[in-house]
């Protein structure tokens, strides 16, 4: 008898033999054979979301999901251990070791993510004159401690008991007492006011409302209600035109023209963020669409399976940017866990690193103060870098400081 994974929540496993009482499915039931009105209890996707896996990680999977369904209503947690497909669950998470939600199908791109950044070491160097190296910078005028950014995420609620507006607030609210800056992601939760749109005010403006590629008339009413609360800036995720969630959901979601773009840029005073951006083609029209940054993400390998690592594409995209306007922004992020990660993005191109997974993890186990710590380990992670690879200001932090793994 076949086991199987639920593929959009990564959490949720049915073995044919076993059957599942819970969701009213007799032992002995092939999967093939489920009603069509059968959901997954966990995120709602139906059956056809669903891949074989074997034996081991069946069981792997098994006692996290018994974990996850125990514990979820007593304590704020997030299911730890399977995002490193080449890793063994663990019982609880450390700094720098990955959150327990792997990418989409069979995590290839996330995978690409770790792998990318793993290609590159730091260049040590020390026969230099030492000065305190300087961390702090701007972002969009904003005077912030590090170039690390809190990045965009949502969808929290479906995997703990943090609701969306809580956890949007709690990055942001962790990201301003660290000295930095926060994003919010976009829920395809229903809402009257949305989350984002709570959170930012909370905060008084103080963070990013990045949205997904909805149409146009929700988009740009969403622009007009975070320039309403004064958000640092504002911008859309066009990779979210792959959201499983959304399309669950029942909200569609798509891919923009320039001129959608362009409209959309032209609906807000605010400082406008296209984020996504995995090849030179989307950053030079982004670019020509008048977008003040642009971020190169693939959202962390959950959107499209067997794709490049960030780390992959950065460089090239970064010197087609440059080569195209000096005043465009760049943020990456993807498989960063640490700031000497964060150091890699940084010499590959990017102005600014955004921070997902790590945050998010201690957004839901503990709360404000958890965002604040890890942000606070990343900014000495930084230091400590550029102390040992003679970098005394951001402006150092070049492809001089790396070296690269030679393929075989």
């Amino acid at each position: 008898m076949a086991k199987w994974l639920c593929t959009v929540c990564n959490i949720y496993v049915y073995d044919d033999e076993r059957g599942d009482p819970a969701t009213g499915i007799e032992p002995n039931t092939k999967l093939s054979d489920f009603p069509e009105s059968w959901r997954c209890p966990v995120c709602g996707a139906n059956k056809d979301r669903f891949v074989q896996i074997s034996e081991e990680e069946y069981w792997q999977k098994a006692k996290a999901y018994i974990n996850f369904t125990e514990k979820k209503e007593v304590k704020k947690g997030i299911l730890v251990g399977v995002d490193n497909l080449e890793t063994v669950p663990e019982l609880k998470q450390e700094y720098g070791v990955p959150l327990g939600l792997r990418g989409i199908g069979q995590g290839l791109t996330y995978l690409a993510n770790l792998k990318a950044l793993s290609q590159y070491s730091l260049r040590e160097r020390l026969i230099t004159k030492h000065d305190d190296p300087v961390i702090a910078t701007t972002f969009l005028g904003k005077t912030i401690d590090m170039p690390v950014l809190g990045a965009p995420m949502s969808g929290l609620s479906y995997v703990s008991n943090v609701t969306e507006e809580d956890f949007a607030y709690t990055i942001l609210s962790g990201c301003k007492l660290a000295g930095t800056i926060g994003f919010t992601g976009n829920t395809s939760r229903d809402y009257v006011i949305h989350p984002a749109i709570l959170a930012i005010k909370r905060v008084q403006g103080h963070g990013v409302n990045i949205f997904k590629p909805q149409s146009q008339k929700v988009l740009i009413d969403l622009i007009k209600q975070s320039e309403k609360e004064n958000a640092v800036a504002v911008g859309v995720d066009i990779d979210g035109a792959g959201s499983v969630n959304f399309a669950l959901a029942g909200k569609p979601v798509f891919r923009k023209t320039f001129d959608e773009l362009r409209e959309l840029r032209e609906s807000t005073g605010l400082p406008f963020i296209i984020k996504g951006i995995m090849c030179i083609e989307d950053a030079l029209a982004a670019v020509e669409a008048g977008a003040d940054v642009i971020g190169v993400s693939n959202h962390g390998g959950r959107v499209m399976d067997s794709g490049p690592g960030v780390a992959e594409v950065l460089p090239e995209i970064a010197k087609a940017v440059k080569e195209a306007s000096d005043k465009v922004l760049i943020t990456a992020d993807g498989g960063v866990r640490t700031g000497f990660d964060a150091v890699k993005m940084l010499a590959l191109g990017a102005d600014f690193v955004l921070a997902g997974r790590p945050l998010a993890r201690e957004a839901v186990s503990s709360g404000v103060e958890g965002v604040k710590r890890v942000l606070e380990f990343m900014k000495n992670d930084i230091r400590i870098a550029m102390i040992m690879t003679s970098c005394n200001t951001l402006e150092d932090i070049n492809e001089n400081i790396l070296l690269k793994e030679v393929r075989r």
